[in-house]
């Protein structure tokens, strides 16, 4: 540059320098997801947020991480597909990793017919589920009622077992619908249809024994 000065051909060291700043631009952001990628990887390997083994959710996938290098992460769905994450989506976005504690709540809605004695649905549907496997030692069943709904009064069943993969969480969820349907037939507790009730005789309707065929 100092020789092209001296020779009089600023105008070319300008030229130069502006097609220098320009090259570099389009390099910097044609480079910057790679970039970002390598930053995030490396924000991963030392703070380990996840790791290999690991269940996690994050955007609309939810799998067992298989790798995790300097750009990507791998993870592996429920399905059996192989889902290829770029590390800054994963260290940017929200990211559920269900390996980093042992216990997890099972939230189960379920509604009972307006004749039925809520006391006593309340103490059967905890006894129902009390014996299930996986459950969490120390941990309240607990039912709340929270709803009239259309055709039944609903309640929420919260239960606590322990996670160790997502198979047992969705084992516990069955045998709680089933413990609970097996024990509100045996005690002839109902849940109930939606139901509609048509009126055709309001306000100068008519009724259907009225109505002609």
């Amino acid at each position: 540059i100092i020789s092209l000065i001296i020779v009089d051909l600023e105008l070319t060291v300008s030229s130069l320098l502006a097609g220098a700043g320009i090259v570099g631009l389009a390099l910097g952001f044609a480079f910057q997801d790679i970039t970002a990628n390598f930053i995030s990887g490396v924000f991963i390997a030392f703070r380990k947020p996840i790791q290999v083994g690991d269940i996690i959710e994050t955007g609309s996938f939810m799998g067992l991480v298989e790798e995790i290098n300097l750009r990507v992460t791998v993870i592996r769905t429920f399905q059996g597909l192989h889902v290829i994450i770029p590390n800054k989506d994963i260290f940017q976005s929200a990211v559920t990793n269900y390996t980093k504690t042992d216990d997890r709540r099972i939230d189960l809605e379920v509604g009972v017919s307006y004749a039925d004695n809520l006391e006593q649905v309340k103490e059967i549907a905890i006894k129902a589920v009390s014996n299930i496997p996986n459950l969490m030692p120390g941990r309240e069943i607990e039912l709340y009622y929270n709803a009239f709904g259309d055709s039944s009064i609903n309640f929420i069943l919260m239960i606590w077992i322990h996670y160790p993969n997502e198979a047992v969480y969705l084992k516990a969820k069955s045998d709680a619908i089933m413990a609970i349907k097996k024990a509100f037939d045996a005690n002839d507790i109902t849940i109930p249809f939606p139901i509609r009730t048509l009126d055709f005789g309001i306000k100068g309707g008519q009724t259907l024994s009225e109505m002609k065929t």
